[in-house]
């Protein structure tokens, strides 16, 4: 009785594959631009932005905002979010957007 308990327990823990199943980095950053873009108008702002990302915690939200907010017009646009630079992707915060990649995208496709 006790192994299956401790089976049990560690199952909920752990997972199947022995891994926590706690996010490492607190909420992961969401991947689709609706999920950013709350008044639907097709640019983030910083207050979108760091409204849905609430929670996440691998990297200053601002900083990122900055980074992805490539031209410096403090919204992100459409063709902005779509193409991340490389010092996002080397950080590994978006690995589990990369089901979204199949769309013709280089780089990641955040499911537009």
């Amino acid at each position: 009785m006790l192994a299956i308990l401790v089976f049990v327990v560690s199952y909920v823990v752990y997972g199947i594959d022995g891994e926590s199943l706690q996010m490492e980095n607190g909420a992961p950053l969401p991947c689709r631009f609706d999920a950013y873009d709350l008044n639907g108008n097709k640019a983030i702002s910083v207050e979108e932005f760091l409204s849905a990302t609430k929670g996440f915690t691998k990297m200053d939200r601002k900083i990122l905002f900055e980074r992805l907010d490539r031209n410096g017009d403090k919204v992100i646009g459409v063709g902005e979010f779509k193409y991340v630079p490389r010092s996002i992707l080397k950080a590994g915060i978006l690995n589990h957007c990369l089901r979204y990649r199949n769309n013709g995208c280089w780089g990641i496709c955040w499911g537009i």
